[in-house]
């Protein structure tokens, strides 16, 4: 039983030991970052409607484009509202097994960057914003091979995560 007691004493002291992260500053509502208007401008096709999402670590704003030739596409704009240990932002960007999560220089204090999966993610001080991207429409150019439209679109869409990164940093 005593084994017990120490491994629980030790846990404490180790728990207590941790640095204490301030919560981040929301003073904008997610939906209010940045307007519809912007967004369409920022990446190319009108804007429909906005929903604001709550979650347990964040909150979300999910922009909705006119179906286009792919479908309707979503941007969403993500704030943490708890803290994130310095460095964990590299963690929260969503890898998949071919794809692989980079520093991105020039904004915020940290950024990264997943550009197979359409996400940045970019923190300055306590708040944290993530940017995703998904179904921007790029269609294939007439002699435009597959990877060419690739190389492409995806160049695309990492200009617009930036651009909108840096738009949120203006604010």
């Amino acid at each position: 039983m005593k084994k017990y007691f120490r491994a629980a004493a030790i846990l404490l002291v180790q728990l207590a030991a941790l640095p204490a992260f301030a919560a981040p500053a929301i003073a904008t509502p997610v939906c209010d970052i940045l307007p519809s208007a912007t967004i369409a401008a920022l990446i190319g096709m009108p804007v429909v409607g906005k929903e604001a999402s709550t979650g347990m670590f964040s909150e979300a704003c999910v922009f909705t484009t006119a179906a286009a030739k792919q479908g309707p596409s979503m941007f969403i704009i993500e704030q943490y509202t708890k803290p994130l240990p310095a460095g964990a932002e590299k963690d929260m960007v969503m890898t998949t097994p071919s794809s692989q999560v980079i520093p991105v220089a020039g904004l915020g204090d940290e950024a990264w960057m997943n550009s197979y999966t359409s996400e940045l993610l970019v923190r300055r001080g306590s708040a944290v914003h993530k940017i995703i991207a998904r179904a921007v429409e790029c269609e294939k150019l007439a002699d435009e091979t597959y990877n060419e439209q690739d190389v492409r679109c995806t160049a695309k869409r990492v200009g617009i995560l930036k651009q909108t990164a840096a738009a949120i940093l203006a604010r």
